[in-house]
């Protein structure tokens, strides 16, 4: 199939809307489509994401997973943002739909046979991950190394900034927090925040960084301030003097807890950013917020070590600007498997012969995306006999 028919096929399943499209239907919208190439492309749409079949058998069909393809979301966003349309704030975004699907959901707790015990041991890892991981995600400069030489020997790299060893160390204290405090609940959001924007008393950090807050604005949603973001034609709320943001962020993290666990995370990863609930720290604060369902449930955390940045960041804008979550949950996934990868207890046969934690996870993510459990034998030992 050529590109534009493979963006053909995709368009006709999107237009189905939830009905979808069985693969008898599609073989007609698409001039000379053979089954066996129909089969291959569908079967490559389920383990990208693209698409979600429902039922079996004769009939099975396929539903659009997002109202814009990877190729769409890029083209878009190659537009400057000055000539991209406005996206002013749109309240059913806050809602639970667009969301991860069930299965979806269901996979990534099936993928956790290796699982480490989630104790005072593997805590030390995970602060470490997570304290390098999503500050990079920040634009931190601390490199795994440096990360784990600061938290574990108080050393900082003279020659980074210092505001860059104060997010790390600002992650570490989160996650400690996170550690001990596993409720989904405002009081503990707010705690969070606060820890994640503290500038240390260091006034010359607070004036040269936008990484940290006043003490006036630490843990408090906004009530006055409004938010412009970077490079973004997306315009959050701003409802002054009303208490808007505190309730909504207050409904965001009551529906969270109506969610399936992973479910929740992918949904408090990205609303929370979408409110702008803070006057800074928001994708911080949903970063770790996003662990709470997971370790409440007795799931291994995401760390987003090796996130793809990239495609951290068009995965927001696109959520923000269009409303689609398919690139954003795409990454989220792409980590938490990762993530699933990295806190395993691989055994010492596969380390021995060179175990490749890419491949793993890339296999494992597929399984997300389609059902097929992994061929390969390194990635199937994840789900279990």
């Amino acid at each position: 199939m050529s590109a534009a028919e493979v963006q053909l096929l995709l368009s006709h399943i999107a237009s189905a809307g939830p009905k979808g499209l069985t693969p008898e239907v599609m073989e007609g919208l698409v001039p000379g489509l053979s089954r066996s190439t129909l089969n291959r492309r569908l079967a490559e749409f389920l383990s990208q994401g693209l698409v979600l079949a429902l039922g079996a058998g004769r009939a099975r069909r396929y539903v659009s997973a997002s109202a814009f393809s990877r190729a769409e979301i890029d083209a878009f966003f190659d537009q400057p943002w000055q000539q991209r349309p406005v996206a002013p704030f749109n309240e059913a975004l806050l809602l639970p739909s667009p969301e991860l699907a069930d299965e979806k959901a269901q996979r990534c707790t099936r993928i956790q046979a290796l699982a480490q015990p989630i104790d005072r041991h593997f805590l030390a890892s995970f602060v470490l991950d997570f304290s390098w991981g999503s500050s990079v995600l920040e634009g931190g400069t601390y490199s795994s190394l440096d990360t784990q030489t600061l938290i574990q020997y108080g050393q900082q790299n003279k020659s980074k900034p210092m505001a860059d060893a104060l997010l790390v160390l600002n992650h570490k204290r989160a996650a400690e927090y996170l550690w001990e405090n596993r409720t989904l609940s405002f009081d503990n959001a707010c705690a969070m925040h606060a820890l994640l924007t503290d500038e240390h008393g260091l006034p010359d950090v607070l004036s040269t960084s936008d990484h940290f807050l006043p003490a006036h604005q630490r843990g408090q949603p906004r009530e006055y301030e409004d938010v412009n973001l970077a490079a973004s034609a997306y315009i959050p709320p701003s409802r002054p003097g009303t208490g808007f943001v505190a309730a909504a962020l207050k409904d965001i993290l009551l529906t969270a807890g109506t969610l399936r666990p992973v479910a929740a995370a992918l949904y408090l990863m990205t609303r929370i950013p979408y409110l702008q609930a803070f006057a800074n720290g928001n994708k911080r604060t949903s970063r770790i917020l996003a662990n709470v369902p997971l370790l409440a449930a007795g799931l291994l955390p995401i760390s987003f070590a090796d996130v793809d940045k990239a495609d951290y960041i068009r995965g927001m804008a696109a959520f923000y600007e269009l409303g689609s979550l398919y690139l954003i949950e795409q990454t989220f996934l792409a980590a938490y498997a990762k993530s699933i990868v990295r806190s395993s207890q691989i055994p010492l046969g596969l380390r021995l012969r060179g175990f490749d934690t890419d491949a793993a996870a890339t296999a494992l993510l597929t399984y997300i995306n389609s059902g097929q459990r992994p061929k390969d034998k390194t990635a199937a030992i994840f789900l279990g006999a």
